[in-house]
């Protein structure tokens, strides 16, 4: 949906991927609230507390929203300093980068966070997304408007919900549908007590927290009209 909203003419419809999901996952288990800096594009964001944890939709729903709203600081910006470093808003334009197709994210508990500064924040929910190709790169729009799908970068491609679909995508989606509910049983980290939970997983459940199914289903339903709800 979000990709969707942009009126660009080469926006590419963005797949989850399960290998950048596993490196977001190797991250943010390390509860340090900085970026790795290694050839991904990515997100951060997380919420704590001095009572019980963040729920975990709160801490998904909350990040993505303040990522998207830096939208109104990008509309500030000249068509000369778009081409520029992204500033206050490059949550907003790895969200948007055209050329971005994958993305992989994922939510931990962390006791203690600590960011970059060495500040500390107890009983966190840390929430990091990966993306590849990268976006933010300078001299580089993020997006070119015009009519959807008239600018793709295959030429002429499939258009699925305002957005570049080439073949090799449309294969990754439909194959993506078919494991989600098996791959959701297998997770580790799926609180048995969660309502999304699937009745005929429960032995695979443990007590840690519901964020790789929580993260999985709600990051998907906001960037893609077709995931089921």
């Amino acid at each position: 949906m979000l990709r969707s909203w942009q009126n660009a003419a080469d926006m590419k419809y963005m797949y989850w991927d399960s290998d950048l999901e596993a490196r977001a996952g190797q991250w943010s288990e390390g509860c340090r609230f900085e970026h790795q800096m290694r050839g991904y594009g990515e997100n951060l964001a997380f919420m704590s507390s001095t009572g019980p944890a963040p729920r975990p939709r709160e801490t998904i729903m909350d990040g993505i929203r303040n990522w998207y709203n830096e939208i109104s600081l990008w509309q500030r910006r000249s068509p000369q300093q778009r081409l520029q470093f992204c500033g206050a808003a490059c949550h907003y334009t790895q969200l948007v980068w055209s050329r971005t197709s994958r993305l992989g994210c994922t939510l931990s508990y962390c006791p203690v966070l600590v960011d970059d500064r060495g500040s500390t924040y107890r009983n966190a929910m840390y929430f990091v997304c990966f993306y590849d190709p990268q976006g933010n790169i300078v001299g580089q729009p993020v997006f070119h408007s015009g009519p959807p799908c008239t600018r793709c970068p295959g030429g002429r491609e499939p258009c699925r919900n305002g957005l570049c679909a080439g073949p090799d995508i449309a294969r990754r989606f439909r194959r993506s549908a078919a494991i989600t509910e098996s791959w959701m049983c297998q997770s580790p980290k799926v609180k048995c007590s969660s309502p999304n939970v699937p009745e005929k997983c429960p032995t695979k459940c443990s007590s840690e927290n519901e964020g790789i199914f929580q993260t999985h289903r709600y990051v998907t339903l906001l960037f893609s009209d077709d995931t089921d709800d």
